[in-house]
């Protein structure tokens, strides 16, 4: 049996060791982010909110080198590869990481995270005492994880599809409209969220759901005027035609929240 040192050396020279350290870096310069945000000093934190979306970029890309490891130079290799959801959030980081820094982009890379980083844990981490992978799935502190991960892992991927919609690009439109970050952010958003509805079924549904509480509250409304009602009814036929716009599915996409992980160098 192999040294406790020569399992960690073997653990961390693998890239999946990277796509952990990218979440675990990114949970605790978000939890130090906080501070600056509940107290309104945005920019002040902007060091934290950064190194942030630098554990995200390096999260996402790995998955995404992993996922597409050769380049090729032709018009499928780059649909494919940028109609893949992880190939999106990397994509989205990387503009975060440069952008006026905010909360709410954080929140849906922290939920990916936290879920991620358990699965390692539990899958790695936990092994690295003992050696026995079999006795370290079977102990406590995995069984809890686990639990923890299959109960909360649906509602959250809901939460997060529908704080994507109106949370995050709540924000974008109000944080453009008030000049404190550019226009360019709910376009730019609007088309991750157009790629989300079509490849991701939480985010479906959300869409779903979130157009039944309005339709309730503007359409079966008698106090609200004709011409408000005229106007919904405009705008929300804008935004399924933009929504039904041909979109070419490459396959079945990967959930962030369980990215294909790579494996640990042997």
């Amino acid at each position: 049996m192999s040294t406790l040192g020569e399992r960690i050396q073997v653990l961390v020279k693998g890239p999946q060791f990277a796509w952990w350290m990218g979440h675990v870096l990114l949970l605790i310069c978000t939890i130090f982010y906080l501070p600056y945000w509940a107290t309104f000093h945005f920019r002040a934190g902007a060091h934290w909110y950064t190194r942030a979306f630098l554990g995200a970029i390096l999260s996402y890309g790995v998955v995404v080198y992993k996922s597409f490891p050769e380049i090729q130079f032709n018009s499928q290799f780059f649909q494919a590869m940028l109609t893949e959801e992880n190939t999106l959030y990397f994509l989205m980081a990387i503009y975060w990481w440069r952008s006026t820094p905010m909360l709410a982009p954080l929140i849906p890379y922290v939920v990916f995270a936290i879920f991620n980083a358990l699965t390692y844990v539990r899958t790695n981490i936990l092994s690295l005492a003992s050696g026995d992978a079999a006795a370290a799935q079977a102990s406590g502190p995995a069984k809890t994880i686990e639990s923890l991960v299959d109960k909360y892992h649906n509602p959250a991927m809901s939460a997060v599809a529908l704080f994507e919609i109106t949370g995050v690009m709540g924000s974008l439109v109000f944080w453009a409209l008030t000049f404190q970050s550019s226009f360019m952010s709910p376009i730019l958003y609007a088309f991750f969220l157009r790629f989300r509805y079509f490849f991701n079924p939480y985010t479906r549904t959300a869409f779903t759901q979130l157009r039944a509480r309005l339709d309730g509250l503007v359409l079966n409304n008698p106090k609200v005027p004709p011409q408000a009602l005229k106007a919904y009814s405009i705008a929300q036929r804008a935004l399924v035609q933009f929504g039904r716009a041909a979109v070419q599915q490459p396959g079945t996409q990967a959930d962030p929240a369980s990215a294909p992980v790579p494996a640990p160098a042997q």
